[in-house]
């Protein structure tokens, strides 16, 4: 008779009770172990036995902490089914290895990075393509994985800024909603799902200086108003596992934060899910200082609430010995062993813990993850200045025209995987020059494309003068991007802005097309091209999303998630700032001598090919009651020639609160398409417990105030109504 928690029909907290019921201590600890199992064919013996004595209940497919920038072997669903049945065939109780690998934002059809895909305003979108890449994955035998990142980031400068949805609470929740919905589906346990993880928990992408890992400070009240609302929402969307960071917040290590983990994620928030530790996130504890030596270092992490520890390291051999003499009771055990069981069972690992080898041969690069892919590329790319040359209007009758595609990125393929792909294949990649070949191919008879090599050269300048039209790809390495990639100056590389110089000399209208995994200003693009479109890293359909773009056989929608500063010395520079000292009777005060304090591309600003109208901006209420709805309903015109998408946008001000409250306030946005000529009112609902907030006491309430409440198509937005709250 098969026990209790083999039981499929037998509720999951009772299949849990059974199983931890029959663990040995020994066992329980190694479901807390994740092991990376280094150099596996040399070492194969040695895991599978490790796998059989029940010490060790998941493998991380990866080689280093730093596997997005030196990617590993590839997946083996051969021998991740070998592994599995050490596990479920030959260790005591049969309990399935959870298999984890880091698809963060592409299997082997690869999504733009998660920043760019922020720049879509579109959550809808974000959902439909990860839902793609989990079915890839979950082909090739992985069933975990350490995605959305839900750092709200306002220095650029940090790497790993590329991984995130960018400087604003909203956007960044309704993504966290999206990758969450994507990836794990309607039904976590159907094998095309993988269980999603929320990271960094919590501040990591507050780093000062734009310093991987370093150092964090946030106010009690930023952190809940600003840093924690992506993982609450997260954890509503149903989310199954968080990671912590390895960040120092304030003093405390957030992996040793009681208050943080077991307190407002697991108690305040419900989270009932498991906590796994970033790589080294434990026994960093040791390293701070705050904990004696790794032992103590598993003692802290475990009593505030991480269940996992990622590559054992900690947990493995100490936690035992914690047992023994009584410092870690069993209770604090069992509680991290149940979550892990837990997400296990959720999973459906018992069910179906073998992958079918062959799976992944007809489930990667579908058409329609292809089309997922591309359809996200195009909506993640922004319009940020046109003096009316795109869309590129190729003559009638014949007449010839001659396209220069020239740059450091024309031809590049790798660098728009981004740098943390690890199973994305370069030759997969289209070009920008390869795409717009093949939509010259398909559309048009009359255009040439002219290029060059990659190198500053005469050449290049000469190839500029010979073209009617210039596109130049400008841009970042995946190289330059990503965790532990860093840069002082917000520039792009050495001797692009001579490039852009030369070329913008020749006096040809120029289009730069920059290909970035971070706003980077550019005064030789501000002064020399006609046209401004960020690409970003946007993954394997890159060029072929460009190209439709650039020709207009569909229009511009996207919009920055984070303000394009006009040097470093901005930074911090976001849209959502409080009132400062002074103003009150200091008018004529400039925050610089030397430049304007304003950004030089505002959060939410993206142009189209056409020109929207926001007129008659109506409220629901003038008074607003505690349980009510404001409706905000703005008409929407689009004046232009051509259908195009405007994101409308609507932002809120308190004008009195308990503590001071951000000038402006993103509630509310959604894309709207609009046809020549058509008009149409678009209604944004706010319901009143969207407008409470961390005040003064320390808690989230409404409070009684006038709110201004502002609609556009940027957080510059100036049609303005008013509301009050009772």
């Amino acid at each position: 008779m098969n026990p209790i928690y083999k039981d499929p029909a037998q509720p999951l907290a009772v299949r849990v009770d059974d199983l931890l019921s029959q663990m040995t201590v020994a066992e329980k600890v190694g479901q807390l172990c994740q092991m990376p199992m280094l150099e596996y064919a040399k070492h194969r013996d040695h895991y599978l036995q490790t796998v059989r004595k029940g010490r060790c209940g998941s493998r991380i497919l990866a080689d280093t902490a730093w596997a997005g920038n030196a990617p590993g072997e590839a997946v083996s669903p051969y021998q991740l089914n070998e592994i599995q049945r050490a596990a479920v065939e030959e260790s005591r109780l049969g309990i399935p290895i959870i298999v984890a690998r880091d698809v963060i934002y592409g299997q082997q059809t690869v999504l733009p990075i998660p920043l760019a895909q922020a720049a879509s305003f579109n959550p809808h979108q974000i959902e439909v393509a990860y839902r793609c890449i989990a079915k890839e994955a979950a082909s090739l035998g992985i069933h975990w994985t350490f995605a959305p990142m839900l750092d709200i980031v306002r220095d650029p400068r940090w790497g790993r800024v590329i991984e995130s949805g960018g400087e604003d609470p909203l956007v960044l929740s309704e993504m966290a909603k999206a990758v969450v919905k994507g990836f794990q589906g309607n039904d976590l346990t159907a094998q095309d799902s993988l269980v999603a993880c929320a990271k960094h928990f919590v501040g990591y992408g507050a780093a000062e200086g734009g310093r991987d890992y370093d150092t964090t400070e946030i106010t009690d009240n930023s952190l809940h108003n600003v840093y924690l609302p992506p993982f609450k929402a997260a954890v509503e969307a149903g989310v199954a596992t968080v990671m912590s960071g390895f960040n120092d917040l304030g003093g405390t290590p957030v992996s040793g934060s009681k208050a943080l983990i077991n307190g407002w994620l697991k108690t305040e928030q419900g989270f009932d899910g498991m906590v796994v530790s970033d790589w080294g996130s434990i026994s960093d504890l040791a390293y701070f200082g705050v904990a004696e030596n790794a032992q103590n270092a598993a003692k802290q992490a475990l009593q505030a609430g991480v269940d996992m520890a990622m590559t054992n390291e900690a947990y493995e051999g100490h936690l035992e010995a914690l047992i023994e003499t009584g410092e870690v009771d069993l209770v604090t055990l069992d509680n991290a062993v149940s979550r892990v069981l837990l997400t296990k069972f959720r999973a459906g690992l018992f069910e179906h813990p073998y992958v079918d080898e062959t799976a992944h041969q007809t489930m990667m690069r579908r058409e329609e993850h292809l089309l997922a892919a591309r359809t996200l590329a195009e909506q993640s790319m922004v319009l940020l200045k046109n003096q009316q040359v795109l869309p590129i209007r190729v003559p009638k009758e014949g007449q010839p025209l001659k396209i220069a595609v020239i740059g450091p990125h024309a031809h590049s393929q790798r660098q728009h995987l981004g740098s943390w792909c690890l199973d994305g294949k370069t030759e997969d990649v289209t070009s920008i020059y390869a795409g717009l070949q093949a939509f010259i191919a398909k559309h048009y008879l009359n255009v040439t494309l002219l290029t060059e090599d990659a190198a500053f050269t005469d050449e290049m300048v000469e190839c500029a003068h010979r073209a009617d039209v210039v596109i130049f790809c400008s841009g970042e390495s995946h190289r330059r991007t990503g965790e532990a990639r860093n840069v002082a100056e917000l520039l792009l590389p050495a001797g692009q802005e001579e490039q852009i110089r030369a070329i913008g000399e020749t006096g040809k209208a120029m289009v730069v097309v920059q290909c970035t995994g971070r706003p980077l200003p550019s005064p030789a693009t501000e002064q020399f091209a006609d046209a401004l479109l960020y690409a970003w890293q946007s993954g394997t359909e890159t060029g072929h999303a460009l190209a439709r773009l650039v020709f207009g056989a569909v229009s511009p929608s996207g919009k920055l998630p984070m303000s394009v500063p006009r040097s470093t010395g901005q930074i911090p520079i976001y849209y959502a700032r409080k009132p400062i000292g002074k103003m009150r009777d200091f008018q004529d005060y400039q925050a610089y001598k030397d430049q304007q304090d304003t950004p030089l591309y505002p959060f939410g600003f993206g142009l189209t090919y056409s020109q929207f109208e926001f007129e008659k901006l109506r409220l629901s209420h003038t008074e607003l009651p505690k349980d009510g709805i404001l409706e905000v309903t703005v008409s929407l015109s689009n004046r232009g020639s051509i259908e195009a998408t405007e994101v409308v946008q609507c932002y809120v001000q308190h004008n009195t609160a308990s503590t001071t409250r951000p000038l402006r306030e993103l509630k509310a946005f959604c894309r709207i398409t609009l046809q020549p000529g058509e008009e149409r009112d678009v209604t944004l609902n706010l319901p009143a417990h969207t407008l409470s907030f961390y005040g003064a006491k320390e808690t989230f309430s409404l409070e009684a105030s006038l709110v201004d409440v502002y609609v556009g198509s940027a957080s510059t937005a100036t049609l303005k109504d008013s509301f009050t709250i009772k």
